[in-house]
């Protein structure tokens, strides 16, 4: 590892040729959650690096902005508590990569709640007064067995099979983490190792070829528990429809609680994804303290620090290839393309080409393979054809940004997370949003107040409060208005997206009745602005879909691995391993792993265990050097 150097806080710059530094090692192109984590990781193992961004600020999904005198995060709405302890795995990581100022505050519990129309609880039981408008919530509090307890008890607490299959759920979803684990670790092994951690992988793609909704119906309705799955290694397919055991739609609806964080319905998302986001959350949520953008803040201060650069209005427009292999990239600034109205416009826009020995891609397998390399590569070729390819990129979403007159502890707004399911049978919900987004409501919104969450956002915004409502929202909608300019779309579209805002705020009224009349400001986001911002492959807000077919062989060489076909041009984002900020954090390590080679991973990985060695000791100063190293291994399997 390189010499540790001073840090001071330092934001990155526009991009301009003379301010590209010599001799580059790496070049990352995206500052994302996975872009920054493999552009620290590289700096501090001695490698001068150089960060590409399109937008004009650093992050990714971890950047903030501010409109009509209010702040909003972009991506980053919540994490997991464990990335608030510095000695968990993920919180180590961040510890390490922001020299420990990075700060999260933990959710009190509930971290999360579900509510569901009063309608629901209507159409269920017959039993139920018509009178009733309360809307049924069930919480989400830290800690497995706990959770089961209070979900349960909210559905039939006298039901001991009930519990006993949702146990059963809960220890299959910490099967599928234990499996992630040892992919995680695949990655870093040499070949001749893969057999320490074949058999964890080989049980986690069997439940990767099953669906949420299949494996519900296998657990809930018959009984199965994960090790009769993994024996069968072929899920039964549930029927169509809704389910005629009341209790057994609540808790299936309850427990389909986390596919706001990879976005596709039960019938086709794949349960790895499902069981790896439930386990992440279990034990709580977390969120920064100050804007989430300091986290690319500090990412960049740390590459700076070292000799490289991070440089944002940088539109990586082509990746070179010589011979083979990755040797640089073709460059413009963002804000040029910008102003061009046609192709022929933007061929005259100056270009700065940019040569390093590794180039990483951090901003999705799509952009790479459709965009950035050249298209008579016969990698890309492949990637193109159905046969040697079948995943896809992730759906878009809906973002509606509202600013709130007041104070958020005057107006008693929740400190956790609310999510909003419009129907018990999530995929029917899905069905009819799908088939008419405009007059029906979506199917899940997640609604959430920063205001409450960050410690920092009184004294930077009083009198002030803020909320996101997020649901999902198909590029396909937008696509006619795709190829105009941000700002300039024109009438219809506003009139479009009016119709989403109205049912998001209706949502909102509902839900947290308190803030009505008190919305100052509110603007609708959509997979257009996800292109703009973030440079999502039509919008697509989590790279890969987590569908079966992610972990099929045929897709194993495109994602889950920091490794291409192209020598010298590596993955560091959610595609090299899992959607979400963490999951693209996790990618981010393995593209870094996968730049610096065998011997270079040992000492990246000797480099972070004593990181957290240090930190155990602090906890508990009783420890040997040698009992908290081998505590920071434990950990780091967890």
């Amino acid at each position: 590892m390189a010499k540790t150097s001073p840090v001071e806080p330092r934001r990155a710059i526009a991009f301009r040729p003379s301010a590209v530094p010599h001799k580059i090692d790496t070049i990352v192109i995206g500052s994302g959650s996975g872009g920054s984590t493999c552009a620290n990781l590289l700096a501090q193992s001695g490698q001068r690096v150089l960060v590409l961004e399109q937008h004009d600020k650093t992050g990714g999904c971890t950047h903030s902005f501010r409109e009509n005198n209010c702040e909003f995060d972009s991506g980053l709405h919540y994490t997991s508590k464990a990335i608030s302890q510095a000695t968990t795995r993920p919180g180590a990581i961040m510890d390490f990569m922001s020299r420990g100022k990075q700060e999260f505050t933990p959710l009190d519990d509930p971290y999360d709640e579900i509510l569901f129309p009063a309608k629901e609880e209507m159409d269920s039981y017959a039993n139920v007064s018509r009178a009733t408008h309360q809307m049924p919530s069930y919480h989400f509090i830290s800690g497995q067995r706990k959770n089961v307890e209070s979900i349960v008890n909210q559905i039939n607490k006298d039901d001991v099979q009930l519990k006993m299959k949702a146990n059963a759920w809960m220890d299959l979803c910490q099967d599928i983490h234990k499996g992630f684990i040892a992919l995680g670790i695949s990655r870093i092994l040499p070949n001749w190792l893969h057999f320490l951690v074949k058999p964890e992988i080989d049980r986690l793609m069997t439940f990767a070829s099953m669906t949420v909704r299949d494996v519900q119906h296998a657990v809930f309705n018959l009984g199965f528990t994960p090790g009769k799955l993994a024996r069968l290694r072929v899920c039964p397919k549930a029927p169509d429809g809704y389910d005629s055991d009341h209790d057994l739609r609540r808790i299936k609806g309850v427990l389909c609680h986390p596919i706001g964080d990879y976005a596709v319905q039960p019938r086709d998302a794949t349960m790895a994804a499902h069981g790896v986001t439930m386990v992440h959350y279990i034990d709580g949520g977390s969120y920064t303290v100050g804007p989430t953008q300091n986290i690319s803040i500090r990412n960049s201060s740390v590459v700076r620090s070292y000799g490289g650069e991070v440089m944002v209005d940088a539109t990586v427009r082509e990746i070179i290839v010589e011979h083979g292999r990755a040797v640089g990239v073709r460059v413009s600034n963002t804000s040029e393309l910008n102003k061009c109205t046609c192709e022929e416009e933007k061929s005259k826009i100056t270009v700065t080409e940019i040569r390093a020995k590794n180039i990483v891609c951090a901003t999705s397998i799509f952009n790479l393979y459709d965009k950035l390399l050249p298209q008579d590569l016969p990698v890309v070729k492949k990637f193109h054809d159905p046969k040697q390819r079948s995943v896809r990129q992730s759906n878009g979403h809906l973002f509606l940004f509202c600013k709130i007159k007041g104070d958020a502890t005057d107006l008693c707004l929740p400190t956790h997370n609310l999510w909003y399911f419009h129907k018990y049978d999530v995929d029917t919900a899905f069905d009819e949003y799908f088939a008419n987004p405009t007059e029906v409501r979506p199917p899940t919104v997640y609604i959430g107040f920063p205001c409450t969450k960050d410690v920092t956002w009184k004294k930077r915004f009083p009198n002030v409060s803020n909320c996101i409502l997020i649901s999902d929202g198909l590029y396909e909608w937008f696509e006619k208005w795709a190829n105009k300019p941000q700002g300039h779309r024109g009438q219809d579209y506003e009139d479009f997206k009016a119709k989403f805002s109205s049912h998001l705020l209706d949502i909102l009224y509902e839900c947290v009745p308190q803030v009505k009349g008190k919305v100052e400001y509110y603007e609708l986001g959509t997979p257009l602005s996800e292109i703009t911002y973030l440079a999502s492959f039509h919008g697509g807000s989590y790279g890969t879909q987590c569908t079966p077919s992610m972990f099929d062989p045929i897709n194993r060489q495109w994602t889950t691995t920091p490794h291409t076909a192209v020598p010298g041009l590596y993955l560091g984002g959610s595609d090299a391993f899992l959607p979400s900020v963490v999951g693209a954090m996790y990618g981010g390590v393995l593209g870094a792993c996968a730049v610096l080679g065998q011997l270079g991973s040992l000492r990246l990985g000797h480099a972070l265990l004593c990181h957290l060695a240090k930190r155990l000791q602090q906890d508990n100063p009783k420890l040997s050097w040698a009992q908290a190293y081998c505590g920071a291994i434990k950990q780091f399997m967890k």
